[in-house]
């Protein structure tokens, strides 16, 4: 524990006559949400003067969807030699984590779902925020839509850890709602319109949770939804000007605000296993987004009942944005 002490000290140390402190961000696929997750995290360390090419320098990572080459990002940071890591979803997570064990270099993870599910935690390297979300809501404000939505269908990427313990949550929390859960796997962006395609007649609407593979290729779905007049809901505000007819849960660029904040933390001196996990939903930031768009809605025909409208956060009329009341 020492050891890593004086590490981070030596770290500022060397920050302070001139050399910047080199931070790794490495995510998993280029997407709305996990962008502003990296845009959050770089802002709250430029607030608090941390500017790049002076005393800080960022090495930015796109794993395309492969941990192969997430594992590979994690090996080319540590050859480089970082000076902390932020691994931006679950497997870029697993791969630093991997790469960076046993080591004292930091990685503090963001955008995962459920960190002791993965191992991600007991790492005394290793700290960071969760976005869990619960699926219940998400699947209660579906049938709020309409009285005949009994089966949902789920595209997911049984490959991505965070979305297959969301979907087998989602798929306990539907008995209790009188729900069916039908489901697709697409284990690449190029496979999730396949896999929409796959539940037509199946559904009377879709569902996504916090899925990278689906949020990188979720036209796939809308113009599946769309072209079938059916509702789709997916948990990632981001993604509401790319066609959902509601999205729920957390803004992403505030979750890269509060990882900002643990990577000051550890900049100012604290330890990873000082700071234990940080869920989204328990912090000032943890207010529930609720979007409509009224775009799609006018496009497939369909009418908000009133009791939605009144949960809305967010309306996306226009393409353009607003929030109710303003």
């Amino acid at each position: 524990m020492k050891l890593a002490l004086a590490v981070l000290l030596m770290v500022f140390a060397t920050a302070a006559v001139g050399q910047p402190i080199v931070i790794g961000i490495t995510q998993i696929v280029d997407h709305l949400a996990l962008n502003a997750v990296r845009d959050g995290v770089i802002a709250a360390l430029s607030e608090a003067g941390y500017v790049e090419g002076e005393n800080v320098r960022y090495i930015l990572a796109n794993a395309q969807g492969d941990f192969s080459v997430a594992i590979a990002i994690a090996q080319d940071f540590k050859a480089r030699g970082v000076d902390l890591v932020v691994a931006i979803a679950t497997p870029t997570a697993l791969a630093a984590v991997q790469v960076f064990s046993g080591t004292d270099v930091p990685v503090v993870y963001s955008a995962i779902t459920a960190p002791e599910e993965y191992g991600l935690t007991g790492h005394p390297n290793v700290t960071g925020v969760s976005d869990l979300i619960e699926p219940a809501l998400d699947l209660a404000l579906l049938k709020a839509l309409s009285p005949g939505i009994r089966r949902v269908g789920i595209v997911y990427n049984p490959g991505e850890a965070n979305s297959d313990y969301l979907t087998k949550v989602a798929q306990e929390a539907a008995n209790s709602l009188g729900l069916q859960i039908v489901t697709a796997a697409a284990e690449s962006t190029a496979m999730v319109m396949l896999a929409a395609q796959s539940l037509i007649g199946r559904v009377d609407a879709f569902y996504a949770t916090t899925d990278n593979t689906v949020a990188a290729g979720i036209e796939g779905v809308v113009q599946v939804a769309n072209a079938e007049r059916i509702p789709f809901l997916m948990a990632d505000p981001f993604s509401i000007g790319r066609g959902p007819l509601v999205c729920a849960g957390w803004d992403y660029y505030s979750h890269g605000l509060l990882t900002g904040k643990v990577v000051l933390d550890l900049l100012a001196g604290k330890r990873p296993n000082e700071i234990p996990p940080i869920y989204q939903k328990d912090t000032e930031f943890g207010e529930r987004e609720i979007l409509l768009n009224l775009d799609t809605a006018q496009a497939i025909g369909f009418t908000f009942p009133q009791a939605v409208v009144d949960q809305a956060t967010g309306i996306l009329v226009g393409g353009r944005r607003f929030v109710p009341g303003e």
